[in-house]
This record gives C-alpha cells, sequence and structure tokens, in this order.
C-alpha cells in the first residue's frame, strides 16, 4: 500500500566556489523542501559561499556565518524566469 501522504522529494544542488577556505564543489541530493535542504547546506557551507538550485531553478546564493547562526541571501545570479 501506498502512503498517500509521503512528501514529493525535490533535486538540489548546491555550488560552492573555490575561495580560501576550500576548493569548488558541487553536491547533489534530494529533500523534501527548501528548509531541509538549508539544513544539508548549514553542515557544507561553514562560512563559505553558495548558490542553492532546487529542480534546475536557481533559490539563490547564500552563505551561513559560521559563528552567527544566520544566513545572509542574495537573489539567483543567472535567473531564468525573467520577464520581459
Amino acid at each position: 500500500m501506498r502512503d498517500s501522504n509521503r512528501e514529493k522529494k525535490h533535486s538540489y544542488q548546491l555550488i560552492l566556489a573555490a575561495d580560501g577556505r576550500g576548493s569548488a564543489r558541487r553536491i547533489e541530493f534530494e529533500a523534501s523542501g527548501a528548509a531541509a535542504a538549508l539544513l544539508l547546506a548549514q553542515r557544507q557551507c561553514a562560512g563559505r559561499r553558495a548558490e542553492l538550485f532546487e529542480d534546475g531553478r536557481s533559490l539563490g546564493g547564500l552563505q551561513n556565518r559560521r559563528n552567527g547562526g544566520f544566513w545572509i541571501i542574495s537573489p539567483p545570479v543567472n535567473r531564468r524566469d525573467r520577464t520581459g
């Protein structure tokens, strides 16, 4: 029997650029939503800048402050959904 209450998983990519804290990395994973994806990103970023994609669409740039306990979030760099 299928569980009809099961949440749909989304595909995520977390892209970290090469910087003074580490090399460039691409991390692909599935999560039930952006909140769950940010929990994983928090463990991977540790003060580094990254860009988070959900199902191929950029959600924006982010940085988790290592000692501040908060996120700095910026709009997507290359938005595909622009009109006009």
